[in-house]
C-alpha cells in the first residue's frame, strides 16, 4: 500500500512542458512555480546559491519525480580548449577544474537532488560548430565529460547547443551533427539527455520560421530517425527557451520586444508544440532570479500567470 500513500502524498507534475531556469534568488514569483509542479526545472549554480539550494529541495519535496538540471558557470579565469588540444584530456580537465568541485560542494543529500548535469555551454569553452572537424572534437569531448558525470553518480546533458547551430545548409548541419553522434551515443549509454536553447528569434509562431530557431530539435530528429535510428528514442531537454534576439539582457529578450500578453500568447503555442514531440522532456524558460542582469529575459512579471497556467495543464 505504500505506493498509494504515495500518490496522496505527492502532487502530480504538470501536463505542460514548461519548465524555468532559476538564477540568482529564488523568488516569490519562482516559488508559486514551482508549488504548480512544472516536469524540468534548471538551477544555476547551487553549490555556491543556498537560495538555488533551497529550490531544488523544495521541488524535489513537492515532487519527487521531477527532473532538476545543474549547471555550473566557471568563475574567472574561464577554461577554454581549442582544436589542437586532445578532447579526451580536455574533457577531464573540465571536470577535474570546473564540475567536480561544484557538485562536491553539495552536501550528500543535496546532490542526490540533481538529476542532469549539464557542461560546457553554448561553445564558450570548447570547439563546437564551426567545422566537422570541430563538431568531430565536441564529440569525443563529450564522450569522456559524460563517462566522468556518470561515475561521479549524474546524467549527462550532453551539447548545450545554441540556437540556430550547428549552422549550414540541412546537408552540412546533417555533417556536422553525424560527427557528434559518438556523444549522444555516450549519453544514451548513461541514460542521459542532450540539450538545445529553443528561442524564437522573431517572436513568431510561424512553424516554416520557427523550425529554424526554436523547433530546430525537429530537424535533428529527422536526422536521427534517417541515419541512426537506434539512438533516435533520446531524450532532450531545452535547457534555455523564450525569446531572444541576440542575447543581449536589455533588449532582446520578451519584454524588450512585446508586452505579457504577447509572450503568454507565444508560450502557449510553444508549449503546444513540444507536447507533440515525444522526446522532448521539456523546457527551462530563461531566466527568472536576475532581473538586475537579465532585465528583458525576467520571467517574474509573469510568474502569477504561469503558475496557473501549469496547474490548469492538467485539467486539459
Amino acid at each position: 500500500m505504500w505506493w498509494l500513500v504515495a500518490l496522496l502524498i505527492f502532487e502530480p507534475l504538470s501536463q505542460s512542458k514548461l519548465g524555468i531556469h532559476l538564477i540568482g534568488r529564488y523568488t516569490d514569483g519562482a516559488k508559486k512555480i514551482i508549488a504548480a509542479g512544472p516536469r524540468v526545472i534548471k538551477v544555476l549554480d547551487p553549490q555556491a546559491n543556498s537560495q538555488m539550494v533551497e529550490a531544488m529541495r523544495d521541488y524535489k519535496r513537492r515532487y519527487p519525480r521531477g527532473i532538476v538540471v545543474m549547471r555550473v558557470w566557471e568563475r574567472t579565469p574561464q577554461v577554454r580548449y581549442s582544436i589542437s588540444d586532445d578532447p579526451v584530456a580536455s574533457a577531464d580537465d573540465f571536470w577535474r577544474k570546473v564540475l567536480e568541485p561544484a557538485v562536491n560542494a553539495l552536501s550528500p543529500s543535496d546532490r542526490k537532488l540533481v538529476d542532469f548535469l549539464e557542461g560546457p555551454n553554448e561553445g564558450e569553452n570548447t570547439p563546437t560548430w564551426e567545422s566537422v572537424e570541430a563538431a568531430r572534437w565536441f564529440g569525443k569531448f563529450w564522450v569522456q565529460l559524460a563517462k566522468r558525470i556518470a561515475s561521479a553518480g549524474f546524467r549527462p546533458c550532453v551539447g548545450s547547443i545554441a540556437v540556430g547551430n550547428p549552422p549550414g545548409t540541412v546537408d552540412e548541419i546533417f555533417a556536422k551533427l553525424d560527427a557528434f553522434v559518438p556523444a549522444l551515443r555516450a549519453a544514451k549509454q548513461f541514460c542521459g539527455a542532450w540539450s538545445y536553447h529553443a528561442y524564437s528569434l522573431e517572436y513568431t509562431t510561424d512553424l516554416s520560421v520557427e523550425r529554424w530557431y526554436s523547433l530546430r530539435y525537429r530537424l535533428f530528429y529527422e536526422f536521427l530517425k534517417s541515419r541512426h535510428p537506434d539512438i533516435a528514442d533520446i531524450p532532450l531537454i531545452l535547457t534555455e527557451g523564450g525569446i531572444d534576439r541576440a542575447g543581449n539582457p536589455k533588449t532582446d529578450g520578451w519584454r524588450a520586444r512585446g508586452d505579457s500578453e504577447k509572450f503568454q500568447r507565444w508560450l502557449q503555442w510553444f508549449d503546444s508544440e513540444l507536447r507533440k514531440d515525444k522526446e522532448v522532456i521539456g523546457v527551462t524558460l530563461f531566466q527568472i532570479g536576475d532581473p538586475q542582469g537579465w532585465w528583458s529575459f525576467d520571467l517574474e512579471p509573469i510568474a502569477d500567470w504561469l503558475a496557473n497556467y501549469l496547474t490548469s495543464a492538467n485539467s486539459k
